[in-house]
């Protein structure tokens, strides 16, 4: 777990919906060079923890991320994606910035992988 979801853990954990934490688990462990749409993160979160939410909702938090970490983070939120948008089409111009950057050093922009839980 990236030290920066250690600090703000309990402040999800505590969140009304504890599926904020469970959220931010899985986006941390999607590999370096690849991809994950906002549904694979659901999916993987509702098997694991038997819930119900909707890649609207990874959206929403993913963004929540960026204003409790920062676009600087080592939380890779650049990894997720909606399904075929490599270049953050959907992200404000900041998000985007960071999103192209982070993924053309890791080879995703170019080359996209699309991360798949088991």
């Amino acid at each position: 777990m990236h030290s920066e979801l250690r600090n703000i853990e309990e402040k999800l954990k505590k969140s009304e919906n504890q599926w904020h934490w469970h959220v931010a688990q899985a986006i941390s462990e999607v590999p370096r060079g690849y991809l994950a749409t906002y549904g694979a993160i659901a999916e993987v979160v509702n098997q694991d923890y038997h819930l119900n939410i909707g890649a609207r909702n990874v959206a929403w938090l993913r963004k929540k991320l960026y204003s409790l970490l920062s676009h600087n983070t080592k939380v890779p939120l650049h990894r997720i994606a909606k399904e075929g948008d490599v270049e953050s089409l959907g992200d404000s111009e900041t998000t985007k910035m960071y999103n192209d950057r982070l993924r053309e050093e890791e080879g995703s922009l170019a080359n996209p992988k699309w991360w798949h839980p088991q």
